[in-house]
């Protein structure tokens, strides 16, 4: 084999793939980027959905083997990300471990919150190893798709000029063409572009470029791996900030014998003002920008804390508080220009072309027993799919008998506190045999995790935010996918 040019080929390339089966356009974006890069190490990152019981064991298993056989065509090594996670974890110590980043996956998969998932993935191996991380929805820019950059109105030969991975330090996407398209208060604790805390003190949020992760390199010893090690922090940073407001409103409850390391809520509460609720919630309009947001301010803080310096904002003077800002020209050594062409990103730099549907998401569930779309009620979430299968089949569990798209029964409630009232849903057509089996699920000990992500997330960076009401002043909007 060829000697491999290290200005022109990463060292490791790592393609991504969370959830079920490979599919074809998937298997397509294995081969294509395979042959990209024929002389680089060549990694599929998995990590697939794991369902209850002996059954989900084997479908696991089987999902494995197929995942093998594919890549082995294309000299791909098949890595399960599970079975690294206390090494990748070290980055986070000691504010967080293994432990957490397991519990995080655990929950994200056991609800289809496969992007979720991936960037968080996506965060720790880029600062763990040297490497290009993508996912499969790749393919290799065609000549229309040249052409097509070559008459957009920012071409330029510099934004399109391949860079040199022996000397790079960090590549992330720029949807936006080196141009402010994007605000955010960097480095504060939640995953919003601005909160209330920053707009009752008056303090203009930063603008910077558009974002995202869908290939991002970076090479060890570099500033560009503690980048990526604060992004990780941040996105983990953002869930847990997330998690402890609703538990102080009691939308989330935790077993107390937990400690701070863990994320295993017990219930979730699906109130109109929840927001971890609405990121584990597939009908929730919010759940998109939620994943989105906390990618996109993850990445921008990681940046922000390793290539930025303190500055004077514009307009103040040396007796206002200086803020970390990124100079043009860092920027511009930093990212990667995406050139839109129809429903396709192009990234002339490393000659591929990125499908804004991601082709390894699952289709959307069939499943009656999803009432995630349910609105005007106050609904509790438990957890169900653990108690196995053979166990939900002699209790006559339609849905929970075979793999379920939705781990959860669905607690209504009528009283003033929202105590859940045990009436799991859908309703049989049968009272006494749903009375049997709402008194026979209500003895057994729930185990614990949250809820589900659909297709079409391609845009989870780009609709408004209205988790929190937005202060009094002129805000960009995001227009570009994921």
């Amino acid at each position: 084999m060829p000697d491999r040019d290290p200005a022109k080929e990463p060292e490791r390339l790592q393609m991504i793939w969370f959830g079920d089966e490979l599919s074809d356009n998937a298997k397509a974006g294995l081969k294509t980027l395979s042959e990209r890069y024929p002389n680089s190490e060549k990694q599929l990152v998995v990590l697939p959905r794991r369902r209850p019981g002996e059954t989900g064991q084997r479908r696991m298993e089987e999902l494995m083997e197929g995942y093998r056989a594919e890549a082995q065509q294309h000299g791909v090594n098949v890595r399960h990300i599970r079975e690294d996670t206390r090494q990748l974890a070290t980055v986070l110590e000691p504010k967080y471990n293994h432990q957490t980043v397991d519990d995080i996956f655990r929950m994200e998969m056991s609800n289809s919150g496969y992007i979720a998932a991936k960037d968080l993935t996506t965060y720790l191996l880029r600062a763990n190893e040297t490497g290009l991380s993508v996912d499969l929805s790749h393919h290799h820019m065609s000549p229309a798709e040249w052409d097509a950059v070559q008459n957009d109105t920012h071409f330029t030969t510099q934004a399109v000029a391949p860079f040199d991975f022996s000397t790079a330090e960090l590549k992330v996407v720029d949807l936006s063409h080196g141009q402010d398209a994007n605000m955010r208060h960097v480095l504060n604790s939640s995953f919003q572009p601005m909160t209330e805390q920053h707009s009752d003190a008056d303090i203009e949020p930063q603008m910077m470029p558009h974002l995202d992760t869908f290939a991002l390199y970076t090479r060890e010893g570099t500033r560009g791996q503690e980048a990526a090690k604060t992004a990780a922090t941040m996105h983990i940073g953002y869930l847990a900030t997330m998690t402890r407001d609703e538990a102080m409103r009691g939308n989330v409850t935790f077993n107390p014998k937990d400690t701070d390391k863990r994320f295993k809520p017990d219930t979730v509460n699906l109130a109109a003002d929840n927001d971890l609720g609405a990121k584990y919630n597939t009908q929730d309009g919010r759940r998109a920008d939620i994943i989105g947001r906390m990618n996109i301010s993850a990445l921008a803080d990681g940046i922000h804390a390793t290539f930025g310096t303190p500055t004077t904002p514009p307009g103040a003077t040396h007796t206002d508080m200086p803020m970390l800002q990124v100079d043009p020209a860092t920027w511009n050594d930093i990212t990667m220009r995406a050139f839109q062409v129809d429903n396709v990103r192009v990234l002339p730099q490393l000659s591929l072309g990125k499908d804004n549907q991601g082709a390894w998401r699952t289709d959307p569930t069939q499943d009656p027993a999803d009432l995630t779309n349910l609105r005007g009620e106050k609904i509790t979430l438990v957890q169900a799919s653990n108690i196995g299968v053979s166990k939900a089949a002699e209790l006559g569990m339609e849905g929970l008998n075979r793999p379920a798209h939705l781990p959860y029964t669905v607690e209504r409630s009528t009283s003033a506190g929202n105590s859940p009232r045990r009436t799991p849903s859908p309703a049989s057509s049968s009272d006494e045999s749903m009375g049997r089996i709402t008194s026979q699920v209500a003895n057994l000990q729930m185990p614990r995790t949250p809820s589900p992500e659909g297709p079409g997330l391609t845009d989870s960076a780009a609709s408004t935010a209205v988790a929190r009401p937005k202060p009094l002043r002129s805000a960009t909007t995001n227009t570009s996918g994921r």
